[in-house]
């Protein structure tokens, strides 16, 4: 599973949640490096889509909650029925992330690229 954030700030945003989740914080996770990657899929499933969610029987909250068995059963579904990524909302609420299942990617194409490098916590 390869998790990409759709914008910077998101990835700030998970970046800082991750770190201040440890003992170590942000400060101690450095340096990190920031990648943009270039994704052509065609079998995406778009929880952002209030649609979708409907059909599925869920509600935005069942994605971001403490609960994890919504999005872990949502999850294994879409990878058995060949899904190449989810997209959905982050519990940060910022921006949103595709979550790319790398065994099912096919013909999809990921390709990174280097970005910048996060040597402080001031680079954020």
């Amino acid at each position: 599973m390869l998790y990409l954030c759709t914008t910077r700030a998101c990835a700030v945003a998970e970046f800082l949640r991750a770190g201040n989740g440890l003992a170590i914080g942000p400060e101690g996770l450095l340096p990190r490096q920031l990648f943009n990657y270039g994704v052509a899929l065609d079998r995406v499933l778009d929880l952002t889509d209030a649609s979708i969610l409907e059909q599925l029987g869920s509600a935005q909250a069942d994605l971001v909650g403490e609960d994890l068995s919504v999005t872990r059963s949502i999850g294994e579904a879409a990878h058995a029925l060949g899904i190449q990524a989810i997209r959905s909302r982050l519990a940060t609420e910022q921006d949103d992330v595709l979550a790319v299942f790398l065994e099912n990617l096919g013909l999809g194409i990921v390709v990174p690229t280097l970005e910048e490098t996060w040597e402080t916590i001031s680079d954020l």
